[in-house]
């Protein structure tokens, strides 16, 4: 009777709850293994933020391929996530989530890697949807260069206008048999329809200071700047700046004694 009461007062065992799973893991009939974001929602607010950063890091190492498990998204698409996940961190919880929901299907067979990538390629595109807050706002004032490609690259949101221009007087020349030239260009040598050249239709120069824009979707518009543009963005993207050539090594600044010109480059929002 004694053990029949003490059985009754203890009542039935009580289940034991399993640990959610965070980090790395990977099931026995799973194919790769998968990064599980924390339990944001039982964080305090401070640990919370400091666990957006892990995340992202663990995310960003398997797409760029680093775990060997068959995923790899190409650096431009990667630079484009790390921007929006600096600017608005709070994403990060969730892409995560999704994420793992993704690499969950894929590892059971429910979903293909190019699927799994395909949707990692459309994360620029899904983190701004509805929204931009990446106006251009601030004037930026740099050195050309021209040895290089398309440099720089600032954020910019449909309807933002600006205004880019840079130091008409510094010459350079695009190779060692060609005459010196500005910003605006070699007037003699019009670029239309030159395919090897970025700036290839009207108003384009060789050697001219040109304008580069790309949308979220990675489709590329180059306009001819010369000594000053005014453009309107017609969506949302990225803009960047070069000179209209194909190759850079070749280039040099024109130098007088022991000066050597350098020209300048301004990119202004416009009221």
């Amino acid at each position: 009777m004694t053990l029949l009461w003490f059985a009754l007062a203890c009542g039935p065992k009580k289940t034991v709850e399993e640990a959610p799973k965070v980090g790395w893991h990977q099931e026995e009939t799973w194919t790769l293994a998968c990064f599980h974001p924390p339990q944001y929602d039982a964080m305090l607010e401070m640990e919370r933020r400091d666990s957006w950063q892990g995340s992202m890091e663990a995310m960003d190492s398997q797409w760029r391929g680093e775990r060997g498990d068959g995923i790899s998204v190409g650096e431009d698409i990667l630079d484009q996530i790390d921007y929006q996940f600096s600017a608005y961190p709070q994403k990060v919880e969730e892409v995560s989530q999704q994420n793992l929901e993704k690499c969950r299907q894929v590892a059971t067979g429910q979903l293909s890697k190019d699927d799994w990538q395909a949707w990692i390629k459309g994360l620029p595109t899904q983190l701004t949807a509805g929204e931009c807050r990446t106006n251009f706002l601030d004037t930026v004032m740099d050195t050309l260069s021209i040895t290089t490609e398309f440099e720089n690259s600032f954020p910019i949101c449909e309807g933002d206008r600006i205004r880019i221009s840079g130091s008409i007087q510094d010459q350079y020349r695009i190779s060692d048999d060609t005459e010196w030239i500005t910003i605006a260009g070699n007037q003699n040598s019009s670029s239309l329809g030159k395919e090897n050249l970025p700036c290839n239709t009207e108003g384009c120069f060789d050697g001219m200071l040109i304008l580069q824009f790309t949308d979220l979707d990675n489709r590329v518009t180059v306009y001819p700047v010369g000594g000053e543009l005014e453009f309107k963005a017609p969506r949302d993207g990225y803009i960047s700046y070069g000179i209209n050539d194909d190759t850079y090594y070749d280039n040099q600044w024109y130098q007088r004694g022991g000066l050597i010109d350098h020209a300048s480059v301004t990119v202004a929002p416009v009221e």
